[in-house]
């Protein structure tokens, strides 16, 4: 799970927004920029980065200091607040954003969030606010018809790379009101979710890296207020594992053994097998099932993955294997590991730098697989 420190921007300062009004925010004494710094010092691996002004009225108040921020750490930054238009998105991405938050005007113009989606597949970040069972927008004032689950899903068909949920009870209620809202919208969705507004201490961090398919926690008020560490934080969550005798009752994702790898590039690839009905049942996990209507020879054994992604398993001839190297891109590096860890695959290698982070298995004949997640 991934711990995301929260930087919302007003007039230039760290704050914290009550209740999303523009009234009264709760200012920190550190200035936006060294609190990245000091963020990335302390291990963040990704940043979440909100101008709260603009959400509020249109208008780039913070744009130059966010673009600094970017410019200035060496980590992913997810960037949020007022993006109205695809040219907001656009220029977004032109200046170095690696996600981009969409919130109120999600809901608002859904041929919008569709369209962009479709422009930066997996880099689109939807965010949703909950209360007493319904999503809330403009800044959490405004209640609409819909339950939060039901816009996650609806978000998700639309090709949206994650949700960001905001359970508005817990963050009013403290630690004392639970996350069934969470672990409802974590069971059902087939893409990453990000809980925010749900840290209230180092448990809180164990307690969400066990729920259904968590990708990361958003952590602003906490981390500035000095309730929860950082790096204690970052060691909690990449220490936290679901228990094998409990993925059957829940705990663990229900995707886990379904849906597969989350895969999205690649056409096909033909890989040498000494036995094609034993690397069948292992590509089975990772989301490939047959593919009949292929056109093949009787002895080689086309599969095509669920997100489109082809492989072809030969017969090696006279037994012997040239191992091969098979790279697919994924949409959520979490998924994927849980995928691994649930079904017992043993991971032989992870590669993270600035722009992608990369996780390497080999099936059953030796060949290495590797699973490409780019920020």
């Amino acid at each position: 799970m991934i711990i995301f420190p929260d930087i919302e921007i007003q007039d230039g300062h760290c704050v914290n927004r009550i209740r999303g009004k523009e009234q009264e925010p709760e200012k920190y004494d550190i200035s936006p920029m060294d609190a990245a710094k000091q963020f990335v010092a302390a291990g963040a691996e990704r940043l979440h980065v909100i101008d709260v002004e603009s959400s509020l009225k249109s208008g780039g108040f913070n744009h130059d200091l966010i673009c600094a921020i970017i410019d200035s750490v060496d980590v992913p930054v997810q960037v949020g607040g007022g993006i109205q238009t695809q040219s907001d998105v656009d220029w977004w991405f032109d200046h170095g954003a690696a996600r981009v938050v969409l919130g109120t005007v999600a809901v608002k113009d859904r041929l919008l969030t569709m369209e962009v989606c479709n422009r930066y597949p997996g880099k689109i970040v939807i965010s949703i606010t909950g209360k007493d069972g319904h999503a809330m927008i403009d800044s959490w004032q405004t209640k609409t018809s819909f339950t939060p689950l039901e816009l996650a899903k609806s978000f998700e068909e639309s090709g949206a790379g994650a949700i960001i949920y905001a359970d508005l009870d817990r963050f009013e209620g403290g630690q004392d009101v639970g996350l069934a809202s969470t672990i409802e919208i974590g069971t059902e969705l087939n893409i990453p979710l990000i809980s925010t507004g749900t840290i209230y201490s180092l448990d809180d961090v164990s307690t969400l890296a066990l729920l259904p398919n968590i990708e990361g926690v958003i952590i602003g008020r906490a981390l500035f207020n000095g309730t929860v560490d950082l790096a204690k934080a970052i060691e909690t969550a990449r220490a936290a594992r679901v228990a094998p005798e409990l993925a059957d009752e829940g705990v663990a994702p229900k995707h886990h053994g379904i849906s597969g790898i989350p895969v999205t590039t690649i056409n096909r690839v033909s890989v040498y097998s000494s036995n094609t009905d034993r690397s069948a049942k292992f590509y089975e996990v990772l989301g490939f099932s047959m593919e009949p209507d292929a056109e093949s020879s009787d002895d080689s054994v086309p599969m095509r993955h669920f997100r489109g992604a082809g492989i072809i398993l030969l017969p090696a001839l006279h037994g012997a294997i040239s191992p091969a190297r098979l790279a697919l891109e994924v949409d959520s590096m979490a998924q994927t590991r849980a995928c691994l860890e649930y079904n017992n695959i043993a991971i032989t290698d992870v590669v993270e730098d600035e722009s992608r982070t990369t996780i390497r298995i080999q099936d059953p004949d030796g060949n290495q697989i590797e699973f490409d997640r780019y920020w």
